[in-house]
């Protein structure tokens, strides 16, 4: 039971490339950094992801409002928002209300501007009704206020939770937000008119992955891709099947034509993770001799205003024998002026090991994107360590662009290491994160070295891209490093971070949010 455990924790959970955790701790060790630490108590168990979001605006509170979403003890989910005041250096509770269980999904708009949530038949957004800078007695609070009548494959009733769903994007990047949904036999967008509540209805022919697994079907949106694939300056929709980018382009009102068009990858690259692929007789691939390409990214790696693939090859020869790589395609513009792909990849990302937690940043600022990932070895000696100590040992690899080719060396190595608990059956994740601690446009790299430090590597303009000597902090991480998120949120182009917590913690913090606050 606890080699499967173990078995499922590294490879379902893999690694995930989260931010930091900061307690307790008000000065970085070596550098000018300090925190600002507050707490908020809220009235029910916190349960995801605190949010930091421009709700209500005033001129007299300029910071972000953090929105705090969680479930009391009768199992109802109550949303709460806090407000900083600096007269008495404080977050207080601006409002709360109770959120309805038809709503099973919420999103973010790409500016951090709006929170939606989604029903069966409905989008919502969260809106207040007052101004925080009038003392007349005018009743405020907030409210749900109805966006567009939906329809989707989400045909859910009720819900005992609400997920995060990427339904809300800028899609044909006019600064609006739209919607889209994906449908059983196409997928359903409606685009933001200007200058009115109104949306414009387009449904585009991109069916929903169907899968037939013995006595049932099981329905999977599929992955999209925004880009410009026809170089046409416009943001396209598109998605991926064998050895093809098939995109619906955009035209000049904003809508997208109803013509799909294609660009040729490799024959061998697919869309599919090789896990959803099923065989003749309804198997997974036999992982004895796997070998598979599917596409992760889409995105401008070199900065050449051209749109590049990344794809992560597996190779596999048994379950503890698997290699992932990362290659990456770049594209060009051929004879005929048209945007196209190399049959083989331009550059190739290779570790020992098995590499997982995929992360491309521009480090620099220099248009040429580094990549983050974490490599760790599953062998039957790591796996009766793991057992024993509770955690199993992950390099942390980030590796630099150079004349269109990735270093075959990581510039940066680090070690962390990824926890669980037999007892729970719950994993713990490292803190690794890229982010601008210090408001001088470069990444700086967080990592967690143990269960009470944390170490702030920062950016700087030289090859090695960060200072060889960390800051260290000394102070109580949450066990699940997942449960922190960054924000600058008093706008001073300075990361702020926001730390939540969970089963792995003391019971007693399930209420709490830590939030440290750049100085």
């Amino acid at each position: 039971m606890h080699y499967r455990l173990l078995l499922g924790l590294v490879f379902c959970l893999g690694f995930t490339v989260t931010p930091p955790t900061l307690a307790n701790s008000n000065k970085l060790v070596g550098t000018k950094l300090a925190f600002e630490s507050y707490q908020i108590t809220a009235p029910f168990k916190v349960s995801l992801p605190v949010l930091a979001l421009d709700i209500a605006v005033s001129e007299q509170f300029p910071a972000d409002e953090l929105v705090v979403i969680g479930e009391d003890e009768q199992n109802k989910t109550w949303l709460a928002v806090y407000v900083f005041h600096e007269k008495t250096n404080s977050f207080m509770l601006l409002d709360k209300l109770q959120v309805a269980d038809k709503y099973f999904a919420y999103d973010v708009s790409e500016n951090e501007q709006g929170l939606y949530f989604l029903a069966k038949n409905e989008v919502v957004t969260l809106s207040y009704n007052g101004d925080l800078n009038e003392e007349n007695g005018k009743e405020i609070g907030l409210f749900l206020q109805q966006k567009q009548a939906v329809n989707s494959i989400y045909l859910l009733n009720t819900a005992s939770f609400i997920a995060k769903k990427d339904f809300i994007q800028d899609v044909n990047k006019d600064g609006l937000d739209d919607i889209i949904l994906p449908d059983f036999e196409q997928t359903n967008l409606w685009l933001s008119i200007a200058n009115t509540q109104e949306y414009h209805y387009q449904s585009l022919a991109i069916s929903t992955q169907a899968e037939l697994i013995r006595g049932s079907v099981n329905f999977k949106p599929t992955d999209l891709f925004l880009a410009d694939f026809n170089v046409d300056g416009l943001q396209d929709i598109a998605w991926i099947s064998q050895g093809h980018i098939n995109y619906f382009a955009q035209i000049s009102n904003g809508k997208f034509s109803s013509s799909q068009q294609t660009l040729s990858l490799a024959e061998n690259i697919y869309g599919l993770n090789w896990w959803q692929l099923r065989e003749s007789d309804g198997e997974s691939p036999d992982q004895s001799n796997l070998t598979h390409r599917v596409v992760e990214q889409i995105k401008d790696i070199n900065g050449d205003e051209l749109v590049d693939v990344i794809v992560r090859f597996t190779q596999s020869s048994g379950v503890l024998d698997r290699a992932n790589d990362y290659e990456f395609y770049l594209g060009f513009i051929n004879e005929t002026g048209q945007l196209e792909f190399p049959k083989v990849a331009n550059t190739v990302i290779q570790a020992e090991g098995t590499l997982t937690g995929l992360n491309i940043v521009d480090v620099n600022n220099d248009k040429k994107f580094e990549v983050l990932l974490s490599s760790f070895e599953l062998t039957v000696s790591n796996i009766i360590g793991a057992l024993l100590s509770g955690g199993i040992d992950q390099n942390v690899l980030l590796f630099a662009l150079q004349e269109n080719a990735y270093e075959a060396d990581a510039r940066i190595s680090k070690e962390v290491e990824l926890s669980f608990s037999l007892t729970s059956g719950q994993s713990g994740q490292p803190i690794v994160l890229l982010t601008d601690v210090n408001g001088d446009s470069l990444q700086d790299l967080i990592l967690s070295a143990d269960e009470d430090r944390l170490d702030i590597f920062l950016g700087q303009k030289t090859e090695r891209l960060f200072n060889r000597k960390a800051s260290k902090h000394k102070f109580s991480l949450p066990k699940n490093g997942t449960l922190f998120e960054h924000y600058d949120i008093n706008h001073d182009d300075k990361e702020d971070f926001i730390m939540r917590y969970g089963r792995l913690d003391d019971e007693s913090m399930a209420n709490k949010v830590t939030i440290l606050m750049v100085k």
